[in-house]
C-alpha cells in the first residue's frame, strides 16, 4: 500500500529498512500538476526496474510553470500520486530541485521522462551529479506515451474552464 511521507526523517527510516533488506530503490521527481497518461507510463516503467519506488512532488512555492500554476496544491498532488499503484511512497520536496532529497535517499535509480533526453537543464545536471556521487544512475524512461501538463493546461484554459 502506498503512503504519503510527512518528512525526510520518515523517508530516511523507510529507505534504510529497504536497503538492509537488499531492495533496489528508485526515485521519480517532478511537478505532477495534472497527472496524465505520460506520467502513468513513466511511473509504470520506473516501478518495473525497482523494488520500491519513491515519488517526490515539487512544493507549490518552487513550481515555476507560469501564471496560476500549479493548478493543484502540493498536498493534492502528493496524495494523488500515492494512490497510483506504481508508487510505493510519495513526499513533497520543499526545495527548488531534487538534489537534497536525492542526497538523503541515495536512490539506485533516478528516473526522468524522455522529454529530458536533449535537456541542458542545469537542475537535471546537478541532480545527476548527486545521483552518480552515491553510486546511482539516471534512467530516462521511453517516449512511447509522451504528453505535457503545460499542453493540457493550455487546452483546458482555451476551453474557458
Amino acid at each position: 500500500m502506498s503512503t504519503v511521507l510527512n518528512n525526510v526523517s520518515e523517508l530516511l527510516a523507510i529507505a534504510h529498512d529497504y536497503r538492509t533488506r537488499g531492495l533496489v530503490i528508485g526515485l521519480c521527481h517532478g511537478c505532477f500538476d495534472i497527472v496524465h497518461a505520460g506520467h502513468i507510463h513513466h511511473l509504470k516503467q520506473a516501478k518495473a526496474m525497482v523494488d520500491r519506488l519513491f515519488v517526490s512532488v515539487t512544493a507549490d512555492a518552487f513550481v515555476n510553470k507560469g501564471p496560476q500554476r500549479p493548478i493543484f496544491s502540493d498536498q493534492c498532488r502528493v496524495e494523488f500520486l500515492a494512490a497510483i499503484r506504481y508508487c510505493d511512497h510519495a513526499i513533497i520536496n520543499n526545495a527548488a530541485t531534487a538534489q537534497s532529497l536525492i542526497a538523503v535517499l541515495s536512490p539506485d535509480l533516478f528516473f526522468k521522462g524522455a522529454d529530458y533526453c536533449v535537456s541542458a537543464d542545469p537542475r537535471l545536471q546537478s541532480e545527476t551529479a548527486v545521483v552518480e556521487s552515491s553510486g546511482g544512475r539516471v534512467v530516462l524512461t521511453d517516449s512511447a506515451v509522451l504528453d505535457s501538463t503545460s499542453r493540457l493546461a493550455l487546452i483546458i484554459s482555451s476551453m474557458g474552464m
